[in-house]
């Protein structure tokens, strides 16, 4: 295999193509895909590594998204590491074979660009589809900007196969926001990547001929619940091994700092929100001392110790969602910050559906009309009335 990157250093390059010189230099096993926008381009740049032999990776490029994530339980069964990277209706259509996935406890990394779902036809930026798989037992996380889709990647396999954890991983940037936007990303050597993420250790491998095993069999009712219960332990231990890999991370790169949860700023009233609108959020705080943002980077499983500790002492808490609520009260994001039972009022504006513009003055006028805001409803930003 061909080293590309031998020292620390700096290009310009989109989420998509951030992702995928990760992947290089991760070298996974298997890599199925199925192109769709905003991701193809993670493919289309991945296959140029395994055209001029950088990587030892079997790509696959199957015949639908089912098909590519099928691929990655076959792979991740026989104790491999596989990869995907899929959005919108590619993700849903992957569906059955997630709750497989997981269920069966196999430590696959999925990419998706957080896109709106049909109908009508949008290749534009909502939390649709990942707010739509939230509970399919994979572990979430949501990056910013194309730095920290870079980063989460690298982390992601460490925090998937951890012995306790064994749980699949989904790492979201918003459509065109972030898969598209061209920023400075530092990139780390490939030995010293290499290092960080290290040799995957098989967990009950089909290819252990020693310990004969299958996957996916038939469960009665007197032992389905305990899978289940099993399952939830082991994303629950997400949290923990989350928060190790970050601050390792941060020990030897510098970066990821805050953890599971970043909070910036400070006074009575905190935004909360996930993915590229923290942006727009920051440029806000720079400007004010009465208000903060804090932004997870796992939603799934939800920090709920962290936040309590990171939005306690907040009188108001607007929760921003790209996302409807589809018939419940609130949105996603909204709907588990009120759970967490805090002092402080929580209001919802949903903001930025098929990346419907929002703009920090937009943001502003929400916070400054806080109390006016609804309580037992979202509020909406910019909808159009006529």
């Amino acid at each position: 295999m061909n080293i590309k990157i031998t020292t620390r250093t700096e290009k310009s390059l989109d989420g998509n193509h951030a992702v995928a010189e990760a992947l290089r230099q991760i070298n996974p096993d298997v890599f199925g895909f199925y192109p769709i926008t905003p991701t193809s381009y993670i493919g289309e740049a991945f296959s140029k590594a395994v055209a001029n032999g950088d990587v030892e990776t079997e790509y696959v490029c199957a015949e639908s998204e089912h098909a590519a994530m099928s691929i990655c339980v076959g792979a991740a069964a026989a104790g491999g590491r596989a990869v995907s990277a899929t959005a919108s209706q590619g993700l849903i259509l992957m569906a059955e074979v997630l709750w497989n996935a997981s269920g069966m406890r196999l430590p696959i990394v999925a990419i998706n660009g957080n896109r709106a779902l049909s109908a009508p036809l949008s290749i534009h930026c909502s939390h649709d589809d990942a707010y739509a798989i939230r509970d399919a037992g994979w572990i979430q996380l949501f990056a910013e900007n194309p730095q920290e889709a870079y980063d989460l990647t690298l982390c992601a396999f460490s925090i998937a196969e951890a012995k306790n954890v064994r749980t699949p991983l989904m790492m979201g940037m918003d459509c065109f926001l972030t898969t598209h936007t061209t920023v400075k990303v530092q990139l780390e050597s490939d030995k010293n990547v290499q290092k960080f993420i290290g040799d995957i250790v098989p967990g009950n491998s089909l290819f252990d001929l020693e310990n004969p095993k299958s996957f996916g069999t038939f469960a009665k009712p007197d032992t389905y619940q305990e899978f289940k219960y099993a399952q939830l332990q082991g994303q629950l231990n997400a949290l923990k091994r989350a928060e190790t890999v970050f601050s390792d991370f941060e020990t030897k790169f510098g970066r990821l700092g805050g953890g599971l949860v970043t909070k910036e700023g400070k006074g009575k009233l905190a935004v909360v929100c996930l993915g590229a609108i923290a942006g727009t959020v920051r440029e806000i705080v720079k400007n004010r001392d009465d208000i903060a943002l804090v932004r997870p980077r796992m939603f799934r499983p939800f920090p709920v110790e962290v936040l309590k500790e990171q939005l306690k002492d907040f009188e108001q808490i607007l929760v921003l969602d790209r996302n409807s609520q589809c018939g419940a009260q609130f949105a996603p994001l909204a709907m588990e910050i009120k759970a967490l039972g805090l002092k402080g009022d929580v209001k919802n504006v949903i903001f930025g559906i098929g990346s419907r513009e929002t703009n920090a003055d937009d943001i502003e006028e929400f916070i400054n009309n806080f109390e006016k805001l609804p309580s037992d409803m979202p509020s909406w930003c910019n909808l159009r009335e006529e």
